[in-house]
């Protein structure tokens, strides 16, 4: 049997059969004379000769044709050389119309015929719109590095779910809708914005033009406005299609970052002209842009805005096995926990891990002479998240686990407890208990940050750190979208914890009389913030401000930042002894570390842990010129840097004092205000 794509969304007659058996026997198989033909109309411009050849080529042997059928060819198999075509390598299939099959010259109606070209004259007609045969999500073929892959995985239909809907009411023949199908897609570079537009493409029948506004938009309004014209007019000639127009937000805005209101406005217009008549087969035009907020005048432009959500783990883990089995690649890998690694990664993130796990699998086997057979283990892909990690540049709220143990501080341990218990207490998900975060306050260099990093490594969360001057803005409402951004970046990484240190430059005290209107708005957006976190279970908030006092009182009501923790100096001796544990806990000491016992009795009262870890770096670096001088000439360099007691002594004689006794005092009475919290 043969399949008849006569109907496409209600276009051709019910009664029309979709199957019917053909003839398979010599004596039964009936040839044409002649067959008319058009090309449906495509965004590729086709010479009248190509297409001469490839049909010579496609009906070199014998194909059985009805009318109205809708044949694909697959073009760089029956015109192979067209792959040395720069342009046209990029054509895989044309699609034709048969209108009308005639046999001794006499035209049949709804019976069909063989057509072979040494028997059958093949005659072009003018070109045709008309959707082309529609694909299962199942059977579309993407191509990845050449090789053709079929595999569907549910992940799919999860990707182009939105869109779709927000296009197939567009593509209705008896709907009238007065409203444009322009829409916007919003997404990071990488998420398969396109991939999710040319999967859309196949499986709804659509021709896919593609434009960038990088090509688009010139120095000048005159040929700006060309480039325009010409594309919507391709558009038109190739419907019904999608019409894809990538990098929006460079559109309308000059390189000094200055709007140019006449190109959008003439934008604007061509839209309008463009769907000024109802047509038989619709233009849909998806923009796409690599950053969340574009100019509200280009904005207003779309009927809709489609935000491309970031991945589950789930949804890792489906691209994770697809990717792998698309190549031909074996694993023993747990991919179920390498997903939950890639906590931030987009589409492409996802095949590049692979490649990257793949060619450090084949160094491997290549240098060792194993089996030819690439299969990838969990270390391929630690090294290859490793590596990617290194590459990514240190942009603001860049989640990652931290490699920071709760031996590498010494002391704190009530401050320990609870912060572990607290997370602990929110994970539980508990109904009636509300979310609370976490305020480290203290003088500075006490360990802040370092023990918000071993709390995450520990519990194997995520860590989010940002600094509060990163996040402000000289441009209006530019610091508010970096806030917003942390925030989504932690919901993608999540189970995560976002550290905000120096929390007092970000969230000052707001004054009533509003003069700095500003930080009013970006306290607000932080606000708003947290207080949305009371949904999201497996995020946790952790600040770290030397100056409590200045932090504006509404982050500190419950829910917010109400739970505030002293994070002190090492006063005692106790607590001395535990951080210089931990900080020289890969030295090698003359008498095993037992000479810190006495040095934590001749050290002051008022040193921070920074000033511990300044007095035990000075005291390897005097060992080490030591070493240096006492080694002769001739003798072998001794690898082994032995710290001494008066190492330690003589460098914490020189020792100033980071915080003063007077600061001292004043933390202390800070801490007794703030102790009721």
């Amino acid at each position: 049997m043969k399949l008849n794509i006569n109907k496409h969304l209600n276009l051709e007659d019910l009664n029309d059969p979709t199957y019917f058996f053909i003839p398979i026997l010599d004596e039964s198989m009936v040839y044409a004379t002649h067959v008319t033909i058009s090309l449906i109309s495509n965004p590729h411009n086709c010479s009248f000769d190509f297409i001469q050849n490839l049909l010579q080529q496609f009906f070199s042997s014998p194909k059985y044709l009805r009318s109205n059928d809708i044949i694909s060819v697959n073009v760089q198999k029956y015109v192979p050389e067209i792959k040395c075509n720069t342009i046209a390598s990029t054509w895989n299939t044309l699609h034709f119309r048969i209108n009308k099959i005639y046999i001794k010259n006499k035209q049949l109606s709804r019976d069909g015929g063989f057509a072979i070209y040494s028997i059958t004259r093949i005659i072009q007609n003018e070109n045709k719109n008309s959707y082309f045969p529609r694909k299962c999500l199942c059977d579309i073929a993407i191509h990845i590095e050449e090789s053709l892959v079929s595999k569907w995985v549910p992940i799919w239909n999860k990707l182009i779910e939105e869109i779709q809907l927000c296009v197939s009411p567009f593509l209705q023949k008896d709907i009238c809708i007065h409203v444009k199908p322009i829409f916007l897609m919003e997404g990071p570079a990488g998420s398969g914005k396109s991939l999710r537009i040319k999967i859309l493409a196949e499986i709804l029948g659509l021709h896919l033009l593609i434009a960038d506004f990088v090509n688009i938009q010139c120095p000048t309004f005159v040929k700006t406005e060309q480039n325009l014209q010409q594309i919507l007019s391709e558009a038109e000639k190739c419907k019904p299609c999608i019409l894809m127009l990538q990098n929006i937000h460079i559109f309308g805005v000059n390189s000094q970052g200055q709007k140019n209101e006449k190109v959008l406005q003439k934008f604007e217009t061509e839209i309008d002209l463009l769907y000024s008549e109802k047509r038989e087969y619709p233009i849909i035009i998806i923009a796409t842009s690599d950053i969340s907020e574009i100019p509200i005048d280009t904005e207003k432009i779309f009927t809709e805005i489609i935000a491309v959500k970031d991945l589950e783990e789930e949804d890792r883990y489906q691209l994770l096995s697809w990717f792998i089995e698309s190549k031909g690649l074996k694993h023993q890998a747990d991919l179920q926990q390498i997903s939950k690694m890639c906590s931030n990664f987009v589409l492409a993130d996802l095949e590049a891990l692979v490649l990257y796990a793949t060619k450090n699998r084949y160094k491997i086997v290549n240098s060792s002479n194993e089996s030819d057979i690439l299969e990838l283990f969990n270390e391929d892909f630690i090294f290859a998240y490793e590596y990617m990690k290194s590459l990514f540049s240190n942009e603001i709220g860049s989640p990652h686990v931290p490699k920071v143990h709760w031996e590498d501080i010494g002391a704190l341990a009530d401050v320990k407890h609870e912060i572990i218990r607290r997370i602990k207490m929110s994970s539980l998900n508990i109904s009636g208990l509300n979310k609370s975060g976490i305020l480290l306050y203290g003088p500075p260099g006490t360990g802040k940050t370092l023990l918000a990093k071993a709390v995450a490594t520990e519990c194997q969360l995520h860590f989010l750190t940002v600094k509060g001057p990163e996040l402000l803005n000289m441009y209006i409402g530019q610091s508010e979208k970096n806030i917003r951004k942390v925030f989504e970046r932690a919901r993608s990484a999540a189970p995560c914890i976002i550290f905000f240190d120096e929390l007092d430059s970000l969230a000052p005290k707001r004054s009533e009389k509003g003069n700095n209107t500003s930080m009013h708005r970006v306290v607000s957006q932080l606000l708003v913030e947290l207080d949305g976190l009371e949904d999201v279970s497996r995020i946790f908030v952790i600040g770290a401000t030397n100056r409590p006092d200045l932090i504006d009182p509404a982050l500190l009501r419950p829910g917010r930042f109400d739970k505030m923790l002293y994070v002190g100096v090492c006063s005692d001796p106790d607590s001395r002894l535990s951080i210089l544990k931990a900080l020289t806990r890969r030295f090698k000491m003359e008498k095993h570390g037992q000479e810190l016992e006495t040095l934590v009795h001749q050290l002051p009262d008022n040193l921070t842990g920074a000033d511990l870890s300044s007095v035990c770096s000075k005291a390897w670096l005097r060992a080490v010129h030591r070493t240096l001088a006492n080694a002769n000439s001739n003798e072998k360099l001794i690898d082994d840097v032995i710290v001494r007691l008066d190492d330690f002594v003589q460098v914490s004689g020189e020792l100033v004092p980071s915080v003063s006794k007077e600061e001292l005092i004043r933390y202390k009475k800070l801490e007794n205000q703030l102790s009721w919290k």
